[in-house]
């Protein structure tokens, strides 16, 4: 993948949270925040966004080449 896909793709993904979360608030729907909420009362999905996370984290921070 290039350097462009992946920032357009992370675009993609804020427009499309922002978008469901002006759709919530004008139709009265439960908002990004309060499904977070309610989806994180599961342990297995804590337990994925935890395993997620440092995915992301070991990718992203610990395999850098700084040089």
């Amino acid at each position: 993948m290039t350097a462009g896909f992946t920032v357009v793709a992370y675009a993609a993904i804020v427009v499309a949270a922002v978008a469901l979360e002006l759709t919530a608030r004008t139709r009265e729907a439960p908002g990004l925040g309060e499904v977070l909420a309610a989806a994180l009362r599961i342990r297995p999905v804590r337990v994925a966004l935890l395993a997620g996370w440092l995915w992301v984290g070991w990718h992203v921070f610990v395999r850098v080449d700084w040089q």
